[in-house]
């Protein structure tokens, strides 16, 4: 112990009276970098990328990416999201160097071992003053090992609190590819000292018999509808559930497809959506994928109303008469591609906002989307489907509901009429009704809902393509609704 100390406080009084042209020309060496101080880079966060995709893109590390963006669950990223890259300057190194955040328990040769390289060089390219005393959560730059560049991995013991998708963001692999490696079917078991085989970076294998999940569009906001793709091995019987509902899914040569809706009240959050495939033989696999949900950021109205329209046992039969349709769900898909504005009228209340009615509190939300437009004005589908309910009310006047298949459904209140009727099909751009100002209605005007799983979402968002409906647009089983 006395040894290490001198040797300690030598290295220490060396880095001190070393002039910086000195360190500067040390940290030229094969494995070490260039005169300088570390660079910032910004990078915009596209549509789709990970932050692990990212990390990998700057040679750096997820770990390192969320700390210097203070992010408290890696996984939360969007499209046109600024994140900083810490310490890139990739024309002024003659390697390849990577970060890597300290964890508690970290030595400097610890470190060193597990890059390939040796302390002393470690401490001259970061210009650490005080080698023997590292910092939990600070970044240091090490060079790229083979680690990084998707060879076999190795061995992880696990710490004190640890968790399996911990561990798995720290080595940029999948939990499931960690429990394939040891062949695993107790992710919640981890106990300090456990040894775990880490797979290499590009071994992301699923459990059988799933080959892919997919998850668009992430993150989501409360109101959004969301797509889970899965590719299986073979064909059986698939059931899931997210937010607490159920996932009801429909297969197409090999893939699965269920849709469904975060609720407007969901707090942000990162969930797990449980998928469970079940083989002809019986065998039954489960799996969890993460869902990250951001906050929504609605807005507030307070909406005029007479009394007697706020009465609890006529909201209460109309919630029960549209309830009872909620759970409808048909097989077959009557849509191609994005939706179309039901009418071309402007917005005058949005998705999503909080809503409290006369003098009373904020109590509820609008379900749907409010567009300006004259009595009269013809209201078409935005996509096929069917007819399912055609009725008049005491709140939402008179009210159309339209399926369109795989649990999704459209609604239209205030109508002034409706021209069509219960069980008819009809095409995209086809007239269903007109605009009108009946029942709890401030003025003329069509509120446009959509249910995805029985649940409110945002129409507006299927009027844009945020999900590539080309991959099964051209597959059997979508088109006529029984």
């Amino acid at each position: 112990m006395t040894r290490k100390l001198v040797r300690l406080a030598l290295l220490n009084l060396l880095l001190w009276s070393t002039p910086r042209s000195v360190l500067a020309a040390r940290q030229s060496l094969p494995r070490g970098q260039a005169a300088g101080p570390p660079q910032e880079t910004i990078h915009v966060v596209q549509q789709g990328e990970t932050l692990f995709r990212i990390a990998e893109r700057y040679g750096s590390s997820i770990e390192a990416l969320a700390h210097a963006n203070g992010l408290t669950d890696p996984t939360k990223i969007y499209a046109g999201q600024q994140l900083k890259i810490p310490g890139v300057d990739s024309e002024s190194t003659t390697v390849r160097l990577t970060s890597y955040v300290v964890q508690p328990g970290d030595s400097l040769s610890w470190i060193a071992k597990r890059h390939a390289t040796t302390w002393d060089e470690l401490a001259a390219v970061n210009e650490l003053i005080s080698p023997g005393v590292l910092q939990d959560g600070r970044v240091i730059r090490v060079p790229a090992s083979d680690w990084e560049e998707g060879l076999p991995g190795g061995l992880h013991v696990a710490r004190d609190a640890e968790t399996l998708h911990r561990i798995a963001l720290r080595y940029d692999v999948t939990p499931w590819a960690l429990m394939a490696a040891n062949e695993w079917r107790y992710p919640g078991l981890i106990y300090a000292g456990m040894p775990l085989l880490v797979p290499g970076k590009g071994v992301d294998r699923l459990p059988g018999p799933f080959q892919t999940v997919d998850v668009q569009s992430l993150p989501a906001k409360p109101g959004d509808s969301l797509v889970i793709a899965v590719r299986m091995e073979e064909s059986g019987t698939l059931t899931g559930t997210v937010f607490e509902r159920p996932i009801r899914f429909v297969e197409l040569n090999g893939m699965y497809y269920g849709l469904v809706g975060a609720h407007v009240f969901t707090e942000p959050g990162l969930y797990q959506a449980k998928l469970a495939a079940e083989t002809s033989d019986g065998d039954v696999t489960e799996i969890t994928v993460d869902v990250v949900v951001e906050a929504g950021g609605y807005g507030y109205e307070r909406i005029p109303a007479a009394p007697s329209l706020l009465d609890p046992e006529i909201v209460a039969a109309e919630k029960a008469r549209l309830d009872a349709l909620r759970p409808t769900f048909t097989t077959d898909r009557a849509w191609t591609g994005v939706f179309a504005p039901p009418c071309p009228g402007t917005i005058s209340s949005y998705f999503g906002t909080r809503r409290a009615y006369n003098d009373g509190p904020y109590t509820s939300y609008h379900g749907g989307v409010d567009l300006r437009g004259a009595t009269g004005t013809p209201v078409r589908a935005p996509a096929g489907g069917k007819v399912v309910l055609k009725d008049t009310f005491a709140v939402r006047g008179h009210a159309l509901v339209l399926d369109h298949g795989w649990g999704v459904l459209t609604g239209y209140w205030h109508l002034s009429s409706i021209e069509v009727e219960v069980g008819q099909k009809v095409e995209q751009g086809e007239v269903v009704a007109r605009v009108g100002n009946t029942g709890l209605s401030t003025g003329s005007h069509l509120h446009w809902e959509m249910w995805v799983g029985g649940v409110n979402v945002n129409p507006m968002q299927w009027l844009e393509s945020f999900y590539p409906w080309s991959e099964i647009d051209n597959e059997p089983g979508h088109g006529e609704l029984p």
